[in-house]
């Protein structure tokens, strides 16, 4: 006569539940440095832009001998009236890579005769930072530091 043997093939509920929260708990910990990856990223590409319109400022300075104008002097102003004056130098004023309001870029001139002007940046990661040339320490106050 035959035996049958009867074999457990298959997982219990129990063990399905434990592999389905360690995989839920893996993908989160995956998502998490990811997104701060990618905070970091925007952050990057935000600063170089900067740069770039730091370019674009230096070519229009030794062509008029003063940084462009888009309002009141020593009031900052969105970057993005730059557009205009600088359209010889630069084809467009990159906008903010997160593309949120909340990033907006501000730029200052400062007094005639001062060859001054700031750029304010917001980052992600590490807040507010300031950069430009003669920057006045007083346009955004002292504790916001400059860019590094």
């Amino acid at each position: 006569m035959k035996r049958r043997i009867k074999s457990n093939q298959g997982f219990t509920l129990i063990e399905l539940l434990v592999v389905i929260a360690i995989i839920g708990i893996l993908s989160s910990v995956v998502l998490a440095s990811l997104r701060a990856a990618r905070m970091k990223a925007r952050d990057v590409k935000r600063m170089a832009n900067v740069k770039q319109v730091q370019l674009a400022l230096e070519l229009y300075y030794n062509s008029n001998n003063s940084y462009p104008s888009i309002g009141a002097d020593n009031t900052g102003y969105d970057w993005a009236g730059l557009a205009t004056p600088l359209s010889p130098y630069i084809s467009v004023i990159p906008p903010d890579p997160s593309g949120d309001s909340w990033h907006i870029i501000q730029y200052v001139r400062g007094a005639i005769g001062d060859n001054s002007y700031g750029i304010l940046v917001r980052r992600e990661q590490t807040g507010y930072c300031k950069t430009g040339v003669n920057v006045n320490m007083g346009w955004w106050g002292t504790e916001v530091p400059l860019c590094q």
